[in-house]
């Protein structure tokens, strides 16, 4: 438990159904060396897993495509992007990758 850090960030979500509007969380990071959770008061909103040099990112609020799992929003080259992947809620940026290889 000791390599636990706690960091607060805003988090910006977009309801589903298409609307435009967005809704302000807070949400709190909670990093360990290959595990790291995004979360509010309520709920869990995502997280990132170490593979080897990689980051692999998860949106805990929308299940994959079978219903089965959180998610999966690619893989990142560094941590940060990974977090800011995981905090936008969808795919972004140059290190994604849409699926492991």
């Amino acid at each position: 438990m000791a390599d636990l850090a706690e960091r607060s960030i805003p988090v910006h979500t977009e309801p589903a159904g298409g609307r435009r509007s967005v809704h302000r969380l807070e949400g709190t990071w909670i990093d360990s060396r290959s595990i790291c959770c995004l979360a509010d008061a309520e709920r869990h909103l995502g997280h990132i897993v170490r593979a080897g040099s990689y980051w692999l990112a998860f949106d805990a609020t929308h299940a994959n495509e079978s219903g089965t799992w959180f998610r999966f929003l690619g893989v990142c080259a560094d941590i940060s992007a990974a977090k800011r992947v995981v905090e936008l809620g969808r795919p972004s940026g140059r290190t994604y990758r849409p699926t492991l290889q």
